[in-house]
């Protein structure tokens, strides 16, 4: 656990760098944030962002992770629901979309 708490803190400390070094403009991570401009440069000056907003810096400076993540999570969740028998055969799945969709 401790490990943890000092890669965060790691992480936390490097923002400034990978916000700068990013392809954004501030007022870009401002605007996200929803935060003034001053506030933004104070929380980089002082690494005192709150977890959502370290979850959303996050999200903008590695879409890919997240992107991967997510599918990983639904890959996951699909074998879930395999598994506990929450499953419908194609022909369910082609008759519910021609029924919404109404082909």
């Amino acid at each position: 656990m401790i490990a943890l708490v000092k890669k965060y803190n790691s992480y936390i400390e490097s923002l400034p760098k990978l916000i700068e070094n990013s392809d954004y403009k501030m007022d870009f991570f401002v605007k996200k944030l929803s935060i003034s401009k001053p506030t933004l440069y104070r929380k980089l000056r002082e690494n005192a962002f709150t977890n959502n907003e370290v979850e959303i810096i996050t999200e903008i400076l590695f879409p890919r992770e997240i992107m991967r993540e997510e599918m990983l999570e639904g890959i996951e969740q699909g074998r879930q629901d395999y598994l506990e028998g929450r499953t419908k055969t194609s022909k369910e799945v082609r008759a519910n979309i021609n029924a919404k969709y109404r082909l």
